[in-house]
């Protein structure tokens, strides 16, 4: 995994409590991994933890589902896109 990708799955732990394995492309919501709270919460967390803002269009299921959807939408907007 990228180090994105597990300071990602750190929070999501610490979060929710959760144990197990992460894989990078694992729905964490069909996993029930994530809820729809904790999907909001991850996604304020990766704003403020990589200096990135997302924006409207960007808080939509298939960019927060995995870690690697995450990752790619992280990068794209740190990269000013």
């Amino acid at each position: 995994m990228s180090n994105e990708a597990d300071v990602l799955a750190d929070f999501i732990r610490s979060e929710t409590g959760y144990s197990g394995a992460i894989a990078p492309d694992d729905d964490l919501l069909e996993a029930g991994i994530l809820d729809s709270f904790n999907i909001v919460s991850l996604a304020m967390f990766a704003q403020e933890r990589f200096g990135v803002e997302f924006e409207g269009e960007d808080l939509v299921r298939d960019n927060l589902a995995s870690l690697n959807s995450l990752v790619q939408l992280i990068r794209l907007r740190s990269a000013g896109g």
